[in-house]
């Protein structure tokens, strides 16, 4: 029997009563065991607690012994599903179990697995008894294993999507290069010149396509190797945007498109220059590629507290809804062509997703389809 301090009336220790009688060995057993023993009177109040919680969660049982443990202790987005199995328990008169995380006395959350049986009417005992087990271990090996998986999953989508890039796409332009160079050859042998400046303006464009899908494509597999060094250092950014724009107008020119810059005069940034370029490279040929002949595409910048955020915005065919979250995963294959047909492989937007995510930043697309898109990416300001 022991003594309620606050209303100074008896009250009865379940475990006390079942412990008499029943022998040292007994008592020993309840006592030392690896897991947790627990009795919770309907109330859900904790009125027992083993010894081994001290080495499972930090506390000595008396600071854990008439409290309402689940509002107390336990997580709050595990609260509800605690309530809901010792409800099931009580009112159905049966066994049962759960997973929670409970606090640690460090702070820290510790996952059990907690089993319990009805013994509300067993008059020695009148609780719900419960086996508490320490799960934390198990719980960080399934995250790992869940991980892995995930890693895994990845890594075959990289795989199937690099050889999808040289089976189809790399093969292409170097199909036009061979088949107009073998009619450039056979015509140029006959003295036959009408069209070689049309075939020889095909080759080149073919070549170029070839040289910049290699490009993104040893970018992009070096990056997932890691072996693109991340070197940041001070420069100004609006050179570095009118550089990339420089490259791409000669694209742009070629479908009427206009390159509009809406920049300050200078803008210093801490940021690594080659990652910055080629962010910007492939997002001005990605506007390029959607926007109609005689549309414009605009650069900008727009400084924040925290953060600087560029945007190349374009009119062009925009982009649907359901589509705009596909754009930065390796798992999709969707490849829309341009407005002239132009083909692409989407890697160009999962390199600017993984140079962004290396300084910090974050990345993402607006689209309204038909009237064009925003791609903008933030660098970290105040560095």
């Amino acid at each position: 029997m022991r003594y309620d301090t606050a209303s100074n009336n008896q009250v009865f220790n379940p475990i006390e009563n079942l412990l008499q009688g029943k022998g040292q060995p007994f008592e020993q057993l309840i006592r030392n065991s690896f897991d947790m023993i627990v009795l919770l009177d309907s109330s859900g109040i904790q009125r027992y607690v083993s010894e081994s919680c001290e080495n499972i969660l930090g506390y000595k049982p008396a600071e854990l012994m008439d409290i309402f443990v689940i509002d107390q202790l336990i997580h709050p987005d595990d609260q509800e599903k605690a309530r809901a199995g010792l409800k099931n328990i009580i009112e159905n008169q049966t066994n049962g179990g759960t997973q929670y995380r409970h606090r640690h006395k460090d702070g820290g959350w510790v996952y059990l697995e907690a089993f319990g049986t009805n013994q509300l009417n067993n008059p020695e005992i009148q609780s719900v008894v419960l086996n508490v087990r320490d799960i934390t271990e198990r719980k960080r090996a399934e995250q790992a294993l869940k991980e892995s998986q995930a890693r895994l999953h990845e890594l075959n989508a990289t795989k199937d999507r690099l050889f999808a890039i040289i089976g189809h796409d790399l093969r292409s332009p170097f199909n036009s290069i061979i088949g107009f160079s073998q009619l450039l050859a056979e015509q140029v042998k006959e003295k036959d010149y009408e069209g070689l400046d049309e075939y020889a303006r095909i080759i080149q464009d073919s070549s170029k396509k070839a040289m910049d899908l290699l490009t993104t494509l040893l970018e992009w597999s070096r990056s997932q190797s890691g072996n693109i060094e991340f070197n940041p250092e001070y420069f100004d950014l609006v050179s570095i945007i009118q550089e990339a724009t420089g490259l791409s107008q000669d694209s742009a020119t070629q479908k009427s498109i206009t390159l509009t810059q809406d920049l300050p005069h200078n803008l210093t940034v801490f940021a690594d220059k080659a990652m910055i370029n080629s962010i910007l490279r492939n997002l001005l040929s990605n506007g390029i590629k959607f926007t109609h002949p005689g549309g414009e595409i605009i650069i900008s910048t727009e400084k924040g507290s925290n953060e600087l955020v560029v945007s190349v915005a374009d009119n062009g065919t925009g982009i649907e809804t359901e589509d705009l979250d596909k754009l930065f995963r390796i798992d999709t294959t969707q490849s829309t062509p341009g407005t002239q047909k132009e083909s692409g492989t989407g890697l160009g937007l999962l390199l600017c997703k993984e140079f962004t995510e290396t300084h910090g930043g974050r990345i993402w697309a607006e689209s309204t389809p038909g009237k064009g898109s925003t791609f903008s990416f933030t660098i970290p300001a105040n560095r």
